[in-house]
């Protein structure tokens, strides 16, 4: 099946791209190499793959859209399985109040693996959540459900005597079946200035059984780039599984991203995959933006705990310092690119107000998101950061 030795190909894959700015849709060319280890004891090979792919992604209202065409690895071996990928999806998240938000994403998906076991799946699943922020902590709880079916085709092979002797036939039989899954998780992050560690704990059920999983991850984040590690042990059906997992994201300067990763990656409730192990690393180039360039635009970069990219076009400016709840309200430099003004800052989800001085004046621009009044009366602007992995920004 997939998660025996693609599945951490198609999560690098997927993972090394940069949500689209807010305010535009853009293209990104995804690019890199893996090596996919079997499970401990399971069918399968290892195998090294080249992998690419093309995705884009924009936002309307307070939510967005995210999707990967033809993302897709093929094998460098002839006993690996070469594959490919389309998925999709939607996510919305909205605040109640100051410090509590509701959101949904949908995302659907459909590979195919071909030989030596040609598998084909096709699902949808959808999270509904509730967040809670407060300072530097936030809590998420969260719903699961997913529905799909999939496709592998058994060979069998026997030896028969004919009249020209001995022969060996192969006969291949495709083994139907449907998939589902649903379940719930409960998540506390802690921003600690560069360190931001999490706990969260999950359940799922399934036709092969019920799934239970504690997770305890890490990330240690600055601006050229952010490192995290999570180790998780799981109850499965066919028993405990422990795994650990570290990858490490830079920011390359302009458009362009580069990840690494490797570990050993958690099993799957709804397509019944077990956990496998896997190494590799990616560069995601933004190809282009449909759209006029805003005077500021936001990136929130999904990978564990999520980091913010915010961008501020200034070209007469001498110094500018970006100030918000995510920098606990003491003044950070923006580092100047020609017109632009960048930084990059560790982010918990939830409500995050903020602005900017911009020579030593306080400004928000007045396409920011969530335009506010404080309590002193001057403007604000509010950023709604969700979990969900890979989502583009979410914005009022």
């Amino acid at each position: 099946m997939m998660g025996t030795a693609v599945l951490p190909a198609l999560l690098l894959c997927v993972l090394s791209g940069e949500p689209a700015s807010a305010q535009q849709t853009a293209l990104s060319l995804d690019l890199g190499a893996s090596y996919s280890l079997p499970p401990a004891g399971g069918i399968g090979i290892a195998s090294t793959y080249a992998n690419g792919g093309l995705r884009f992604g924009g936002s309307f209202g307070a939510g967005g859209f995210f999707s990967a065409a033809g993302i897709g690895g093929l094998a460098l071996s002839e006993e690996g399985a070469s594959w490919a990928s389309a998925l999709g999806g939607v996510g919305w998240l909205q605040p109640v109040s100051r410090n509590v938000s509701l959101g949904i994403s949908i995302m659907g998906e459909a590979f195919t693996v071909g030989e030596p076991v040609p598998y084909r799946a096709a699902y949808v699943q959808a999270e509904p959540e509730v967040g809670f922020a407060f300072g530097g902590t936030a809590v998420r709880f969260s719903g699961y459900g997913g529905l799909g079916n999939s496709e592998v085709t058994v060979f069998e092979t026997f030896v028969r005597d004919t009249r020209f002797g001995p022969r060996v036939f192969q006969v291949g039989s495709i083994v139907a079946s449907n998939l589902w899954a649903w379940g719930a998780a409960a998540e506390i992050a802690q921003e600690l200035g560069v360190v931001a560690p999490r706990l969260a704990v999950e359940a799922y059920d399934s036709p092969q059984g019920p799934y239970a999983v504690g997770r305890l991850g890490i990330e240690v984040r600055s601006e050229p780039g952010t490192f995290y590690a999570e180790g998780a042990v799981w109850d499965t059906p066919d028993g405990q599984e422990i795994v650990l997992r570290a990858g490490l994201r830079v920011l390359t300067g302009g458009r362009a991203t580069v990840l690494a990763s490797g570990g050993r990656y958690g099993p799957d409730p709804l397509l019944d995959s077990p956990a496998a192990g896997g190494l590799g690393a990616s560069v995601s180039l933004e190809l282009a933006r449909v759209g006029p360039a805003p005077e500021l635009t936001w990136r929130v970069l999904e990978n564990g705990q999520p980091t913010l990219v915010l961008e501020l076009r200034s070209p007469d400016a001498s110094r500018i310092e970006c100030v918000g709840e995510f920098t606990r309200w003491d003044p950070v430099p923006m580092l100047r690119d020609g017109e632009v003004w960048r930084v990059t800052l560790p982010i918990t989800p939830g409500v995050h107000h903020f602005g900017f001085f911009v020579d030593g004046e306080w400004y928000v621009p007045s396409q920011a998101p969530g335009l506010t009044k404080d309590e002193w009366g001057g403007v604000q602007a509010t950023l709604f950061v969700s979990e969900q992995d890979s989502l583009p920004d979410v914005t009022p």
